[in-house]
């Protein structure tokens, strides 16, 4: 029970206030792009959760190793990107052998394995020294992270379409970009960290 405790709590802190879209604007580029045509929200969704859960939990499982653990940062995320790399190409293979997805799918799954914020999740568990357990909350929590940040995100545009006081100048991007500081503002200040570190 305390492990899938240490999961949750894990999945609420990476997902509320350590949210690493908002937080340090990791996969914030494809937050944005995706809450404006938000129909394929889950299934990236789910595929950005599935490759930060594996990559976290093998990261933690190699951490263990003392050759590895010994080693400075530089090589630490070397090794995080290697793992990434390894499993991307094994899920590609996997899915090219035995599954009969769409070329839009195929690219879907490329987009979110190597968006920053899969490869942001390793970090965070190394600097935490967290464990398999809680490397696995913090990839679900990731992948919550992302739907809160494209829903909240999506219903933002709606809002700043209808708003009719907004300047001309200000309209589109500058807005969604304004929006959009203000919202990683916001978690910021849930965090609890400084904003000038």
């Amino acid at each position: 029970m305390s492990m899938l405790l240490k999961m949750i709590s894990a999945a609420l802190y990476v997902m509320l206030f350590q949210n690493l879209i908002f937080n340090a604007g990791y996969g914030i580029s494809e937050a944005v792009r995706m809450s404006a045509k938000p129909r394929q929200l889950f299934p990236m969704a789910i595929f950005i959760t599935y490759f930060s859960t594996v990559v976290s939990a093998i990261c933690v499982l190699l951490d263990t190793i003392p050759v590895i653990k010994e080693r400075n940062e530089i090589v630490h995320n070397l090794i995080f990107a290697g793992i990434l790399l390894a499993v991307y190409v094994l899920t590609m293979l996997v899915v090219l052998v035995y599954g009969k997805i769409s070329p839009r799918t195929i690219r879907r799954i490329g987009i979110a394995a190597f968006n920053t914020l899969v490869l942001a999740v390793p970090f965070i568990n190394y600097r935490s020294a967290f464990s398999v357990f809680e490397a696995v909350g913090a990839g679900i929590g990731a992948g919550a992270a992302y739907i809160m940040a494209v829903l909240l995100i999506n219903g933002g545009l709606k809002r700043l379409d209808i708003n009719k006081s907004i300047p001309r100048c200000f309209k589109g991007t500058p807005a969604v970009f304004i929006y959009t500081a203000l919202l990683s503002l916001a978690f910021t200040g849930i965090s609890g960290t400084s904003v000038f570190i």
